[in-house]
């Protein structure tokens, strides 16, 4: 147990240092460089209408998402992070309310505290034996009626095996087993969603369409091998996103 948590400690030591293709920030809006209509488009319709709701973000790296989120208008949000030169970096270049720390002890000392509790490619960096645990603390954490809201690498991908381009990734997701975690620990309208192109522009827009060619072309496949399947083994692009409530 020690030997790991050193390695553990080794890894995100460093590891806005060899994280790999992402390049830090080094100015404000690189925070949001093409991810901005993406947080808009898929994830801000799942956000508390009120924009006083207590939100964390756990896993925050430099706060894109927290940026994000304070730019939108909420004025209650906070995030948390492992990484200390990520954190560091994200509070130099204008965000607010990130700390670095534990997110397993912060949880615990925040019962019942949060509207929404997001966790952006996060999951995949915790081991198997260890999810559940961090889920019922996110569980545990939410209010009444509160959201959990997720995203992670998709192992259905053909042709973008994210999970398998960072070393420090643990545990693999697809949309049937993101939805079997999250019911497992308790959650309640727990749905799963795909992360295909967003249209911001001209370039975009084409990509949008040419992708619901392929992701047709890939259901027509899919079907004619197996016949009819499940919509969540229907699921293609490189990343998924699920929503899942604390009743």
């Amino acid at each position: 147990m020690a030997e790991r948590a050193g390695q553990t400690t080794r890894i995100y030591e460093r590891y806005g240092e060899f994280r790999p293709h992402h390049i830090p920030p080094s100015k404000p809006s690189d925070l949001l460089s093409g991810r901005g209509p993406v947080f808009r488009k898929l994830f801000a319709p799942h956000l508390p209408p009120r924009k006083d709701a207590e939100i964390l973000d756990i896993g925050c790296g430099y706060g894109e998402f927290v940026s994000f989120l304070q730019g939108d208008g909420f004025t209650r949000v906070s995030g948390i992070d492992l990484v200390a030169d990520e954190v560091e970096r994200g509070s130099r270049l204008g965000v607010s309310n990130l700390r670095c720390g534990d997110a397993r002890r912060f949880l615990v000392q925040h019962n019942a505290c949060f509207d929404c509790v997001s966790a952006l490619d996060v999951l995949e960096h915790v081991p198997k034996p260890e999810t559940l645990e961090l889920l019922d603390l996110v569980y545990g954490a939410l209010k009444a009626g509160g959201r959990f809201l997720c995203q992670v690498p998709n192992l259905a991908a053909f042709y973008a095996p994210l999970f398998f381009m960072d070393f420090s990734h643990e545990t693999p997701y697809t949309a049937s087993s993101l939805k079997q975690v999250l019911e497992l620990a308790n959650f309640a309208r727990v749905r799963v969603y795909p992360m295909g192109p967003v249209a911001h522009g001209f370039s975009s827009s084409v990509r949008v369409v040419l992708w619901k060619i392929v992701a047709a072309g890939l259901r027509l496949l899919q079907t004619v091998e197996g016949g009819p399947r499940d919509p969540m083994s229907l699921i293609f692009t490189a990343a998924i996103f699920a929503v899942a409530e604390k009743p």
